[in-house]
C-alpha cells in the first residue's frame, strides 16, 4: 500500500471516529426525549453531566499525558508508563469512589434520591472506566484507529441502548443509570478479552514516571477546564445579562459552528501522536514537516467549507432552528470568521502539548478565556447586540492563534522565519499534485 493511500485511510478512520459517534449521540437523544417523561429525562441528563464532568477531571488530562509519553517509546517503556498511569488514575478514582460511597450510605441525602443514585452508581462506573481511558490513549499513541473507531462507537451505543431500554417502560433514573453501568462493565470486559490494555501493568509503575505524568496532567487538566469555560461562557453571560430568549437566538448559529471542529478533531487524532513521536526523538525536521502538513490540510478542508457556509447561512439556520431563527444568519456569518483562525489555534495548542509544554498551552487558553469573558460583558452592557458578542468570539480565536504561533516559534524547537510561507507552499503543492493526477486520467 502506498504512503498516500495509507494517509487517506488513516484520516478517513480518524474522521469517522469523530463523526459517527456524534450522529449516534444526536439520534439517541432524540429517541430518549420521546420515550421518557420530562422529569426522568432531566434527572438522567443531570446524572450524565455529572458523570462527564468527573470523567474529564479523572482522565481528560491523563490521556493526553499518556500519548505524549508513549509515542515512539519501546515495549519496556510503554509497560512502565502504562503501569504508572494505572497507579495515578486508580489512586484518584479509588479516593473519589470512597467519598461517594460514604455519601451514599450516610443519610445526608435521603430526601434527594438523584444525588444518592449518582454517588452509588458512579462510585462503580468511575473505577470501570479507568482501563477504558488508558486503552484509548494507548491506541491513539499507536495509531490503532480501527480500535478507536470501534471503542467510540461502542461508547455511543451505550446511550442508544439506554434509550431503547427506556422505550420498554423504564421510567426512573435508577433504571437508566443501571443500564449505563452494566453496559460500561460489558464494554470493559470486551476490551480486556481483546487484550487492548492490561491493568496488571501497574506492577511496573515507576515513581519517576508517575511524577512526570502528574506534572503533565495538572496543566493539561487546567487547559481542558478553561477550554470548557470558553465554550460555555457565552451562554452563561447572555443568559444572565440578556435573558433566555437571547440564549436561544445565539444557540442556533453557535451549534452550527460546532460542526467546524469535527474535521479538526479527526486531524488532531493523528497529528498529536506523530508530533509527540518526533519531539521524543528530537526530530526537528520531522516535527516541522508534520506541523506544516496538518495546518495546510486543515485549511484545504476549511476554506471551501467556510465559503459554502457563508453563502448558505440563511438556509442553514432555518434548517436547524426553523423560520423563527432566520434572523440569526448574520450571527452565523460572523462566527464563520471564527473558523478561519480555528486550525492555527488548535494545531499550535496540539504542538505545544506534543512538546510537553502544557503549561504554555494553559497560559494561551487562559488569556483567551479572559478576553472572551471581559469582551462579552462589555459587548452586552454597551451594545446589547448578539452580533458584537459573536465578534468577540472571533477576536478571541484570533488572539489564541497569534499567541499559539508566537509560543511555538519562541520554543526554539521549530524556529522558522518562513513558517507561514511553508504552509502556503505545501498547500499549493498538494493542490497541484491532486489536479495533475485527475487531469491525466
Amino acid at each position: 500500500m502506498s504512503a498516500k493511500r495509507q494517509i487517506l485511510i488513516t484520516q478517513s478512520l480518524a474522521f469517522a471516529s469523530q463523526l459517527l459517534p456524534a450522529i449516534i449521540g444526536v439520534l439517541s437523544f432524540m429517541w430518549l426525549v420521546r420515550v421518557t417523561s420530562p422529569v426522568v429525562l432531566g434527572e438522567y441528563l443531570i446524572y450524565m453531566a455529572a458523570v462527564v464532568m468527573l470523567e474529564m477531571l479523572k482522565s481528560g488530562g491523563l490521556q493526553s499525558a499518556l500519548v505524549m509519553r508513549i509515542a515512539k517509546s519501546d515495549a519496556a517503556q510503554r509497560r512502565q508508563i502504562s503501569g504508572s498511569a494505572y497507579w495515578l488514575a486508580g489512586a484518584f478514582s479509588l479516593a473519589v469512589s470512597a467519598m461517594l460511597m460514604l455519601v451514599y450510605f450516610l443519610p445526608l441525602f435521603s430526601m434527594q434520591p438523584g444525588v444518592r443514585i449518582f454517588c452509588g452508581w458512579y462510585a462503580v462506573v468511575g473505577l470501570l472506566t479507568v482501563p477504558l481511558h488508558i486503552a484509548e490513549a494507548e491506541a491513539i499513541a499507536r495509531q490503532q484507529l480501527k480500535f478507536i473507531l470501534g471503542l467510540r462507537l461502542a461508547q455511543s451505543a451505550n446511550a442508544l441502548i439506554t434509550a431503547a431500554y427506556a422505550s420498554f417502560g423504564a421510567q426512573s433514573l435508577e433504571a437508566l443509570a443501571t443500564v449505563h453501568l452494566l453496559f460500561t462493565a460489558a464494554l470493559l470486559l470486551v476490551v480486556l478479552v481483546l487484550k487492548r490494555t492490561n491493568p496488571a501493568d501497574i506492577q511496573y509503575r515507576a515513581w519517576s514516571e508517575i511524577s512526570k505524568l502528574f506534572h503533565l496532567v495538572k496543566y493539561t487538566l487546567a487547559t481542558l477546564g478553561t477550554t470548557n469555560l470558553l465554550k460555555t461562557a457565552d451562554t452563561f453571560l447572555i443568559g444572565a445579562l440578556m435573558g433566555p430568549a437571547a440564549v436561544a437566538l445565539y444557540a442556533v448559529p453557535l451549534k452550527l459552528t460546532e460542526l467546524f471542529e469535527i474535521p479538526l478533531r479527526s486531524l488532531s487524532t493523528t497529528a498529536f501522536p506523530q508530533l509527540a513521536g518526533h519531539y521524543n526523538h528530537t526530530d526537528r525536521v520531522g516535527f516541522k514537516y508534520s506541523f506544516v502538513q496538518y495546518v495546510s490540510w486543515s485549511y484545504l478542508l476549511y476554506l471551501p467549507a467556510l465559503l459554502a457556509a457563508f453563502l448558505l447561512a440563511p438556509w442553514l439556520v432555518v434548517l436547524l432552528g426553523g423560520q423563527a431563527y432566520a434572523e440569526t444568519a448574520s450571527i452565523f456569518r460572523i462566527l464563520i470568521l471564527f473558523g478561519l483562525f480555528l486550525p492555527v489555534n488548535r494545531m499550535t495548542g496540539i504542538a505545544l502539548d506534543a512538546m510537553q509544554l502544557p503549561k504554555q498551552n494553559f497560559y494561551k487558553v487562559a488569556v483567551m478565556a479572559i478576553i472572551n469573558i471581559v469582551g462579552d460583558v462589555l459587548a452586552i452592557q454597551y451594545t446589547g447586540s448578539l452580533n458584537v458578542v459573536a465578534f468577540v468570539s472571533v477576536l478571541n480565536a484570533a488572539t489564541g492563534a497569534w499567541i499559539g504561533w508566537w509560543l511555538l516559534k519562541r520554543s526554539g524547537f521549530m524556529a522558522s522565519a518562513h513558517l507561514g510561507q511553508e504552509i502556503w507552499l505545501h498547500g499549493q503543492a498538494f493542490i497541484t499534485k491532486t489536479w495533475n493526477r485527475f487531469a491525466h486520467r
